[in-house]
């Protein structure tokens, strides 16, 4: 199986979505979105 240009990039991309999702400047966003569910402002 040859490994292209295209793959290359695909997998550099993926790495950094990964990263960036995982980030420590995002956890406590992320930690809020997660409780909107359970928020009961509605009554």
């Amino acid at each position: 199986m040859e490994l292209t240009i295209y793959h290359g990039l695909i997998i550099v991309a993926f790495i950094g979505v990964v990263i960036w999702a995982f980030g420590r400047k995002r956890k406590a966003r992320f930690e809020d979105d997660a409780r909107i569910p359970f928020d009961d402002e509605k009554g």
